[in-house]
């Protein structure tokens, strides 16, 4: 019996490890994917301490859309399909791993440029705001002129006293925003963050509604166009059929391949809204260089890919199959 036991356990991790190659029915496909909703923004910060919040990075890395408070006039909202995944290869190993695109990855490369001389973008972006300002200047004096010469009585007087408090509300906070920016530029700490938070939107066990679910970013390489996520209270939702990320023995990337890939198709288009949302596999086949032929409206990113077998083979991201192996083993890649 001693001497059998060796052979009997390497007969079950033979037998586990066969098992995490099953092929999957379509059914199992939808169930390996999950809608990841994304919400970022941007901030100057002066000593740790973020003072402006903005929307973007616009032509010579200047900030836009910039706001003295944290509101949804300076974030953008996104979503994408996630993967359920399992850290090792050999088991069911998924405390509520997601794998899905990272939307923000080209924007930390602008980041990193527009911090390499962080004084001259913020000079830049307060010399924009300045500009902003002598027009509203001009515009106050327009409507004080009106006001002097006309008088209530007068039709539409009411209004134009509205739009010159207005103008002059702008005019001052288009002000402070100047001299928080120039603050900043010469307090010799400043620097520009993004802020992404992501959610897991999925259905309820006891209704047919969605549930939001916070996830946490594990992956710590901003500029990796894949990221690694973990719902917050590490658990998968009911029904979810992670993938196992095999290294050797995988299908390989032909081109003219038939695929399947799982997606929540629509979900990287404007105006998507989740309420409705399901998962749908699509036929397809691949191009040269790891590409595929489906569109976006189809495969957005983060979808998972299937051979027409049923084995998982990676993830789509802009229109490209990734390896399971750029993940590493235990997914040590896309964590610290």
């Amino acid at each position: 019996m001693l001497q059998s036991l060796p052979v009997t356990l390497a007969a079950i991790v033979f037998i586990m490890y066969a098992s995490t190659f099953a092929p999957r029915s379509a059914g199992e496909m939808e169930r390996s994917i999950a809608l990841v909703e994304s919400v970022s923004y941007y901030q100057i910060c002066a000593g740790g301490k973020p003072v402006v919040w903005f929307k973007s990075l616009g032509d010579g890395c200047t900030p836009e859309g910039m706001t003295l408070k944290a509101d949804t006039a300076a974030t953008t909202k996104r979503y994408a399909t996630g993967c359920w995944v399992n850290r090792y290869p050999l088991f069911p190993s998924c405390p509520g791993l997601l794998l899905t695109a990272n939307a923000d990855s080209t924007a930390w490369e602008n980041v990193a440029a527009a911090n390499k001389d962080i004084r001259r973008t913020l000079a830049k972006a307060a010399k924009r705001i300045d500009g902003t300002i002598n027009q509203l200047k001009r515009k106050i004096e327009e409507t004080d002129y009106y006001m002097k010469v006309h008088n209530v009585n007068d039709d539409g007087y009411n209004i134009m006293a509205v739009l010159a408090e207005d103008i002059k509300r702008q005019k001052a906070e288009a002000e402070k925003l100047a001299a928080t920016l120039k603050t900043a530029a010469e307090s010799g700490q400043a620097e520009i963050r993004i802020v992404t938070r992501h959610t897991l939107i999925c259905r309820s066990d006891t209704a047919d509604r969605p549930v939001r679910k916070p996830c946490v970013t594990l992956t710590k390489t901003m500029t990796s166009p894949v990221t690694l996520l973990q719902t917050a209270d590490k658990r998968t939702t009911a029904g979810a059929l992670p993938v196992y990320l095999h290294r050797w023995l995988t299908p390989p990337k032909t081109e003219g391949r038939s695929v399947i890939i799982a997606s929540i198709p629509g979900c990287g288009q404007y105006g998507f809204t989740p309420d409705a949302a399901s998962p749908e596999t699509f036929d397809g086949t691949t191009g040269c260089g790891s590409s595929h032929d489906l569109p976006p409206l189809l495969a957005p990113d983060g979808s998972a890919v299937f051979t027409k077998g049923g084995f998982f083979t990676g993830i789509s991201i802009a229109g490209r199959i990734t390896s399971t192996a750029d993940f590493g083993f235990g997914l040590n890649k896309l964590q610290p």
